[in-house]
């Protein structure tokens, strides 16, 4: 015979176990979202992609921008001008000014100066943790207005696009930001999070929620793309992939619907982060219809 003891104690080991599994897994997304890894010097090497700011054949320089507690290197490069037109290149999630620096090809002809930060708790900044778009605009507006006091064409990829669209929204930098070029925007955080978590076989429905939860415990605060876009008076262009397994096509439309002047392009055979080489020629046409608007 059977002892319902056993069975009592054998479901309270498991439902245990699970509730241990289940909230590690939680507790195991949030870390990685608040600590991405610092893909720098050497990542950029082991891609072969541009390790040197002078690899453009122009100027360049690197200082750091201290900001709220963070203390974020910088690539420089071009004219020294501040009044210079100037382009501010943002990288994504778990990137830095090196990823920026590699997508700076079809960027050269569209400003004299250019200036790739690291975001705060990216790369080698220091100092304070990165908040996944919660305030890093304000980052990006304190860069704007001591480094440049000309006209800013701003270039953000991933989760750099969120903060790009959400400093130019800023009242404060209406008269200063002449366009933003988005690539691959996303309309929330739990859309990259959700990503990863079914590009990694993790169960999406049990976990999102409570990792967004956790977050903001942590300070970490969703915010609408397509609202910030909606606000922002400058044009707007989104280029987004057809294979981008991160940002839908529909999130990546309907925050360029929501600008007042925009421009969208579905990238055939694009994925998340190869802009600058599969979509290069939508990358310049996009930053030419930009200036057509001025």
């Amino acid at each position: 015979m059977i002892d319902p003891s056993a069975i009592i104690g054998a479901g309270a080991f498991l439902g245990v176990s699970g509730g241990l599994l289940w909230g590690g897994a939680v507790c195991g997304v949030a870390l990685e979202a608040l600590r991405p890894e610092r893909r720098t010097l050497g990542w950029a090497l082991a891609r072969g992609g541009p390790s040197d700011p002078a690899h453009w054949g122009i100027p360049a320089r690197e200082w750091s921008h201290e900001h709220s507690g963070s203390s974020c290197p910088v690539f420089d490069l071009g004219d020294e001008d501040p009044g210079a037109p100037t382009a501010i290149v943002v990288h994504g999630f778990a990137r830095s000014r090196y990823d920026a620096l590699a997508r700076l090809g079809p960027i050269l002809p569209h400003a004299r100066r250019f200036i790739l930060p690291d975001l705060p708790g990216h790369g080698d900044a220091s100092g304070r943790g990165t908040r996944l778009g919660t305030d890093e605009d304000g980052f990006l507006e304190s860069l704007i207005t001591t480094a440049t006091t000309g006209p800013v064409l701003l270039v953000g990829h991933s989760l750099g696009a969120t903060i790009a669209l959400q400093a130019a929204s800023r009242e404060s930098l209406a008269s200063r930001v002449r366009g933003v070029l988005a690539l691959a925007p996303y309309e929330r955080l739990r859309t990259p999070l959700g990503a990863r978590l079914e590009l990694r076989g993790m169960p999406k429905s049990p976990l999102l929620g409570p990792t967004i939860g956790l977050l903001r415990a942590f300070g970490v605060r969703e915010r609408s793309t397509r609202e910030a876009a909606a606000r922002a008076a400058c044009p707007v262009a989104v280029l987004a992939g057809e294979l981008d397994l991160v940002t839908p096509l529909e999130e990546a439309r309907a925050i360029a619907e929501a600008a007042s002047t925009s421009r969208f392009a579905a990238i055939a055979y694009a994925q998340h982060d190869d802009f600058h080489t599969v979509g290069r020629a939508e990358m310049e046409s996009a930053l030419a219809w930009i200036e057509s608007c001025g």
